[in-house]
């Protein structure tokens, strides 16, 4: 299904179309899960919130004001439901994210092995984020994934700017050295 762009959406559920709103929730329910997912690690416990986050952005959508985009809004709302949600249980939390491309060529004209090979860097790039701080795999996957500006991140996360960069920074780095190490445990056969 084609989807048009989300001021449209707003309009009609300003004005009282539910289904409107149900088109703006199926054009975004992927994004919002998997970002409620990586955060909580918990897929049942994901679908919670990003079912709350879709309640939340109703009962508030009259306040949005549209000088950010949307999806930014909305990035922020399921990241603060998330972030109540892991202080509730007061447990350290850390977001898994795939930071390799797919590729660009069809699976079908790709060897096996390739894609054997690109499974295993995607697997282990996510481990490597698992061993981030919450902050910097946030930011990582915000900043590469998601393709959301310092600016967008900074509103999203409630951080400043610089600090966002920071967080990219030491992120990227401390990335190296986890995937550095995955890399030795696993060709020594320490895992």
């Amino acid at each position: 299904m084609r989807f048009l762009e989300d001021h449209h959406y707003i309009k009609l559920i300003r004005q009282g179309d539910m289904q409107a709103f149900g088109l703006l929730v199926q054009k975004h329910q992927n994004l919002v899960y998997t970002l409620a997912v990586r955060m909580l690690k918990n897929p049942e416990e994901a679908q919670e919130a990003a079912q709350d986050t879709f309640v939340k952005i109703y009962q508030s959508l009259s306040g949005f004001e549209g000088k950010s985009k949307f999806t930014t809004w909305m990035y922020r709302i399921v990241y603060n439901e998330c972030l109540s949600r892991l202080r509730k249980v007061k447990r350290n939390f850390t977001l898994v994210e795939e930071l390799v491309n797919n590729p660009e060529e069809p699976a079908d004209l790709m060897g096996g092995l390739e894609i054997m090979l690109l499974k295993e860097r995607a697997a282990l790039v996510r481990k490597g984020i698992e061993m981030l701080s919450a902050s910097e795999a946030v930011v990582l996957t915000l900043f590469y994934l998601e393709d959301q500006s310092i600016k967008e991140i900074s509103t999203i996360t409630g951080n400043s700017e610089s600090n966002i960069k920071v967080q990219l920074f030491r992120g990227r780095n401390h990335l190296g050295v986890a995937l550095q190490k995955l890399t030795n445990s696993e060709l020594i056969g320490t895992k």
